[in-house]
């Protein structure tokens, strides 16, 4: 039986293996700042609407899978007798969700008066970052809000990531969570599609890393120009790529943030952290990708440093490594950057965080990066939390990225930067 659940920042869907099996469904599990409407339906099998694709419908008994219709896509899990709760979503995989529970009133109350309560929380803004390739981004603003308020240009990992953090292939969603999560506490925040991605022009592969650090600092100059925004109230944050942004921005000696937040950074340079994750990937490979490594002899980390003396000897912006065109400048800029540099020149609030089961960074490097920062800086060891800020059960693998970006960004990781950004911005 389907059971619903709920914490601080999410709504939780729990399906028995049955339910899994017959409905093609796995557990659901949203951010709060996603929910747009809760209700309660006395009749949820007359409530389903649209065509099953893929699902289980037994007539006037049982409705379990994927329903849609045009414009809504629904998560759905209801039987005869029972109430259900309706929940609209924003920004999310499922336009609704549709679960019997037998105390569907009392969430749905829960959700209307902490979420809901038929006002928007925040507003959108469609903006431009003006530089040399303007920057496609989303203003978010915290609503009943008259006068200006403190702010945080937001910067997403490495790759082609969206405004989201999103890629096609893999949703992380990180700094639209951030978003939404500063908007409720009342902070606004300007987050932007990479060069290349989404409504970004230009090619991502040709940008070197030190170009994405100019688009940072102009995302900060035009979030600081916003009437809406305090401009003497302003933070850095980044996660992974983001977070060695946001450091070399706050350390140029332009205009000084408030604070910063480094979300999953490494104390060390590229061409050492690429060699670590190497050696760290390596036995988490399922085990046929480790047989077939060891009957070719194939040493990961060896490889890796060899590709690295392939990159440094190019001299284009986009090369061919290993038959696959790479990024050969942001490349080559990454191989030779060390954070602890930015780090000793940043003379405001810090705050760094990183998952003890993080396979691309370090939890290590905290004490190496609260040392490096003059006056220490706020670190955050959490347990059982990967790369993507969720956590993860057991043994950590890349192959259960995938499952981790079904649920939400931890909470606890909202909790704290949400917590930080309001304390360095304080009036």
């Amino acid at each position: 039986m389907a059971t619903l659940s709920l914490t601080r920042s999410s709504l939780s869907v729990r399906l028995s293996r049955g339910e899994k099996v017959a409905g093609l469904l796995r557990d659901l599990e949203v951010p709060l700042t996603s929910v747009r409407s809760a209700e309660v339906v006395d009749d949820p099998l007359a409530a389903v609407r649209g065509l099953r694709a893929p699902g289980l419908a037994l007539p006037g008994v049982r409705r379990i899978g994927t329903w849609r219709r045009p414009g809504e896509r629904s998560y759905v899990c209801v039987r005869r007798g029972q109430p259900a709760l309706r929940v609209g979503l924003r920004g999310e995989r499922y336009d609704a969700v549709l679960v019997g529970a037998d105390d569907a009133a009392r969430i749905a109350a829960h959700l209307d008066a902490a979420v809901v309560a038929g006002t928007p929380r925040w507003t959108e803004v469609e903006v431009t970052v003006p530089g040399p390739v303007p920057l496609a981004g989303t203003l978010t603003l915290p609503a009943g809000s008259d006068a200006p308020v403190p702010a945080v240009a937001l910067a997403c990992g490495s790759g082609p990531l969206d405004r989201d953090s999103n890629h096609r292939r893999a949703r992380f969603d990180v700094t639209r969570q951030l978003a939404h999560a500063l908007a409720a506490a009342g902070l606004a925040s300007l987050r932007y599609d990479k060069r290349g991605v989404g409504r970004t022009p230009g090619d991502w592969r040709a940008a070197g890393l030190h170009d994405n650090a100019d688009d940072l600092a102009a995302a900060l100059d035009a979030l600081a120009a916003r009437p809406e925004v305090d401009a003497g109230r302003l933070v850095l944050a980044g996660h992974s790529e983001g977070a060695v942004l946001a450091a070399s921005v706050a350390a140029r000696g332009g205009r000084a943030p408030a604070g910063v937040v480094l979300l999953s950074l490494a104390a060390r340079p590229g061409d050492d952290l690429l060699r670590w994750q190497a050696r760290r990937i390596a036995p988490t490979l399922p085990a046929p990708a480790r047989a077939l490594m060891r009957l070719f002899r194939v040493d990961l980390e060896r490889k890796v440093a060899t590709n690295h003396a392939k990159v440094r000897a190019t001299r284009t912006d986009v090369a061919r490594i290993g038959g696959a065109r790479v990024n050969a400048r942001w490349l080559r800029e990454f191989l030779d950057h060390d954070p602890t540099r930015d780090l000793r020149r940043t003379a405001v609030p810090v705050l760094a965080v990183t998952g003890d089961t993080d396979l691309q960074v370090p939890a290590d490097d905290l004490e190496v990066l609260a040392a490096a920062v003059p006056g220490g800086a706020e670190v955050h060891r959490v347990p059982g939390l990967t790369h993507t800020l969720r956590r993860q059960p057991g043994r950590a693998s890349l192959g259960a990225y995938r499952g981790e970006l079904r649920r939400p960004v931890d909470p606890e990781v909202l909790d704290v930067v949400v917590g930080f950004c309001r304390r360095v911005t304080a009036p």
